[in-house]
């Protein structure tokens, strides 16, 4: 059972690394046709949270997929 929640967190956590970085990438904090005094920092866009949430997800859910270890059924 650890492999399949460690499975989902990994697929959930790559979803939304992707989300996060496409944000990020649209973001004031990355795109340089703004003032540079406007610029904002990675966690002032508000995407700092998202992304430690993500990359917590991604790992926890890396970790259970290649440590845990099932029992086989013959």
């Amino acid at each position: 059972m650890s492999k399949v929640i460690g499975g989902i967190f990994t697929v959930i956590g790559f979803i939304l690394l992707a989300v996060v970085c496409m944000l990020y990438m649209n973001s004031s904090a990355y795109l340089e046709y703004n003032d540079p005094a406007k610029h904002l920092s990675f966690f002032e866009t508000g995407y700092g949270p998202a992304a430690v949430i993500t990359f917590l997800l991604l790992s926890i859910g890396l970790t259970f997929l290649f440590v845990s270890k099932e029992p086989r059924l013959n």
